[in-house]
């Protein structure tokens, strides 16, 4: 029987503080994680879709890293980032050479908000697609997470994965409801955490966990989960409830394997081809969004906006006011565009034409 999911990545998480050479270490695990992709296919008959590597910890060593970006056949993050040590020039620097990064809060203040809608539309100025590549950690938490931009490495030399599942998940709903839904989240997390113990056999890494957030690309939608089981189109009233619901069943699949990171619901409006039918629709706006936030971890997930410095500092704190109520980082990645109204599309590199939602 073909099995109808991947594993979306897996992601090699290493503290620079406790390495010679990051740049050396690049190229090593970029070797042997490509191993584990192929082998993992071999063994499991589940295929990997992307390779990625968290050097955290790295101020020291930007330059060097910089120096021999971009690199092939792996996606590689900078960490979490603080404000202090990042200002616009060197976010739209890492960005261009496809390094990844997140912008760590330290206060939540709205001078910090500020500070960090400043960076972004200083970047989004030169090119919308550089801000696909980097977030805002709106609780300024250090999580070990594969997915990027956000993910970090709280530990040294472990190795983590996550899941491409969305129609899986709705197949496996309609078919059995809420308890399909929980069986067949547990089976494909039981094949990942297979994954991850191959992938630290072949980089000699420790087997980390699995972060079984629903996650959508194109036409693999998690809105299209998440409006099934909810029974509502976004943004009818409803929506959060159906959110909430899978969740449950993440929640309830995880207890028995060793989870890491989010494990919730994702809706970056650039992945997901139905989230960007509904944003074209113009009855969503980005304060919905982020008030999904509410329920899931990333609600306001690479959104292209009309520029406005401090309603995009409004929008970050109003996330990290979620943040701190559920006590667990969530993210912002917003694309603010100088000249574009609601409804007018902006091209983002690897993800296509993509509406411009109301603020």
């Amino acid at each position: 029987m073909a099995i109808d999911y991947q594993v979306r990545m897996i992601t090699a998480h290493l503290d620079c503080r406790s390495l010679e050479d990051p740049v050396d270490a690049i190229y090593e695990y970029t070797s042997s994680l490509g191993e584990a992709g192929d082998r993992i296919a071999s063994e499991t008959g589940v295929s990997v879709w992307s390779k990625r590597i968290v050097l955290d910890h790295c101020e020291d060593s930007i330059d060097e890293v910089l120096g021999s970006a971009p690199y092939s056949d792996v996606l590689v993050s900078l960490g979490g980032l603080t404000l202090g040590r990042l200002d616009s020039e060197a976010a739209a620097d890492l960005a261009e050479n496809e390094l990844f990064f997140s912008i760590l809060l330290a206060e939540r203040s709205w001078d910090e908000a500020r500070r960090a809608s400043e960076v972004i539309h200083e970047v989004t100025d030169r090119d919308p697609s550089l801000a696909t590549r980097f977030g805002v950690n709106t609780l300024g938490e250090r999580i070990e997470t594969p997915y990027f931009p956000l993910a970090t490495a709280p530990r040294h030399g472990v190795v983590t994965a996550g899941l491409l599942y969305p129609k899986y998940l709705l197949n496996a709903y309609r078919s059995g409801g809420y308890k399909g839904l929980v069986e067949a989240i547990r089976e494909a997390g039981s094949q990942a955490v297979n994954a991850i113990r191959i992938a630290a056999d072949e980089t000699g890494l420790s087997p980390g966990g699995i972060d079984l957030s629903p996650s959508p690309w194109m036409e693999e939608s998690t809105l299209a989960l998440v409006e099934f089981v909810a029974g509502v189109r976004m943004p009818e009233p409803g929506l959060a409830h159906g959110i909430a619901l899978v969740n449950k069943a993440v929640r309830e699949a995880a207890a028995g394997l060793p989870a890491t990171g989010f494990n919730e619901v994702q809706l970056p409006v650039a992945e997901d081809l139905k989230l960007k039918a509904r944003v074209s629709e113009l009855e969503t706006t980005a304060r919905d969004l982020a008030r999904y936030s509410g329920a899931c971890l990333a609600g306001l997930d690479l959104v292209v906006v009309p520029a406005n410095r401090d309603w995009v500092a409004g929008l970050i704190l109003e996330v990290a006011g979620y943040a701190l109520t559920k006590g667990k980082p969530l993210g912002v990645r917003i694309i603010p565009v100088e000249g574009v109204e609601p409804g007018d599309k902006v091209y983002l590199e690897k993800f296509g034409e993509t509406p411009v939602i109301p603020l």
